[in-house]
């Protein structure tokens, strides 16, 4: 459950992969210095993700951390109660995503991970058997590789048509609802926050990847992260402010210039 009262006026909203955690990894050692602080001064750390809830409540027992999160690209919003979630659903269900998919999949070369075994997901993400089979437990939207990606345009147009959109993660293509976004869930979160408390938040969001760009532009405080190949995506934001690090060190560089840490 969320605390009655709170003395923060800061909600910081965060990507994964490449971002909070090492692209190769997934270890988030680098960024322990802010995320003690922001322990200490009780600001919301929310997730802001294309993984699962199982994946998300894993990572937030790691993270010592019980606060909403947002999983599959802005699909679900997920805020703890006192013992279980209640959900926010932003997108189609997970067997409407597959039907379509399967229809797909006959006339482009992708292939989903709902026809992957747990072996071939850890062979593409590097994450062990176990967290692979997280991975694997969708509740909306689904990810994929395409072997040609000159078909990518094509693929869009069609998935258009029955209210589907294409989105471009750190390592896969996702296969989501038409208008989903993470920014749409980061807004309906800030909302939810200000009405339980009764008072205005600033925002900060902190990503890597094109999925990301909606987000940043949402915020009152957009922070882009250098790429693990030490490259940033093309993204314009007026008052974007771009890490001097990689992953979760310049996760923590950038928070501790924002937060004003010593």
């Amino acid at each position: 459950m969320l605390p009655k009262d709170t003395k923060t006026d800061y909600l910081i909203f965060t990507d994964l992969d490449g971002t909070l955690l090492d692209h190769k990894t997934y270890d988030f050692n680098e960024a322990k210095e802010i995320l003690e602080y922001i322990s200490e001064q009780k600001i919301p750390l929310i997730i802001v993700t294309s993984k699962t809830k199982d994946e998300v409540i894993e990572l937030q027992k790691r993270l010592g951390i019980s606060y909403p999160f947002i999983i599959e690209n802005g699909a679900g919003i997920f805020i703890p109660k006192e013992k279980s979630f209640e959900l926010i659903s932003l997108g189609k269900s997970y067997e409407t995503t597959i039907t379509s998919f399967k229809k797909y999949s006959k006339e482009f070369p992708i292939k989903g991970f709902h026809e992957m075994s747990d072996e071939e997901v850890s062979l593409y993400t590097g994450l062990s058997k176990d967290k692979s089979n997280k991975a694997k437990k969708r509740t909306f939207s689904e990810p994929f590789i395409l072997k040609d990606e000159m078909n990518i345009e094509k693929l869009k147009q069609l998935v258009l048509e029955d209210g589907f959109d294409v989105v471009k993660g750190g390592r896969f293509y996702h296969l989501i609802t038409f208008g989903q976004d993470k920014a749409k869930a980061v807004i309906e979160m800030k909302k939810y926050y200000e009405n339980l408390y009764n008072k205005s938040f600033k925002t900060i969001a902190l990503g890597d990847g094109e999925n990301d760009i909606t987000m940043l532009k949402c915020v009152d405080i957009p922070i882009l992260i250098k790429k693990y190949d030490g490259s940033f995506i093309n993204c314009k934001i007026n008052n974007l402010i771009k890490s001097r690090f990689i992953g979760p060190k310049g996760w923590n560089d950038s928070l501790k210039g924002v937060l004003n840490v010593k």
